[in-house]
């Protein structure tokens, strides 16, 4: 039997590494989802439509984007200057603004739609798609849901429906 084992190549760290890779495997994913759903709250209501944007997909890049975005000790923020605009936390130039050139653009187009909840005035950025993004205007009242974290209130899948 052993040297069956050993021309197959089954040992007991091999039989024990399947093993665990077929049982471990879902009960993380398991873990993972019973712990995000229990960390949100789902809340929904009524809302203002106070502004609407519509951001154009990036240009490809062959770069790699950097992964340091705090500034070193010895780097000194510079201040804006009189043709850049800040939104969102982000500097650009106004012409950048909604293009692919705009900082916040990803792989796809985006039509985001900013939004004040009636009840608690709390304001946010809702996704939404190319159609429903039309119809709105400024000052409409539409239903939002959302969830927010438990510990930190970031509002997180946002959606209007």
């Amino acid at each position: 039997m052993s040297t069956l084992r050993a021309k197959v190549g089954l040992t007991r760290t091999n039989q024990v590494t399947k093993m665990l890779r077929k049982s471990v495997a879902p009960h993380v994913v398991a873990t993972f989802l019973m712990i995000s759903l229990a960390g949100c709250d789902k809340k929904s209501g009524e809302a203002l439509v106070l502004a609407k944007e519509h951001i154009d997909a990036a240009l490809p890049t062959t770069e790699t984007p950097t992964t340091e975005s705090t500034p070193g000790p010895n780097e000194k923020l510079r201040p804006m200057t009189d043709d850049e605009i800040a939104v969102d936390g982000y500097v650009m130039k106004p012409d950048a603004r909604g293009t692919s050139r705009d900082p916040r653009a990803l792989t796809h187009e985006q039509w985001i739609v900013k939004v004040r909840m009636l009840d608690n005035g709390r304001t946010f950025q809702v996704p939404a798609d190319q159609s429903k993004w039309e119809k709105l205007r400024e000052n409409d009242r539409v239903k939002v849901r959302y969830r927010t974290g438990k510990y930190t209130g970031t509002v997180w899948a946002a959606e209007i429906e």
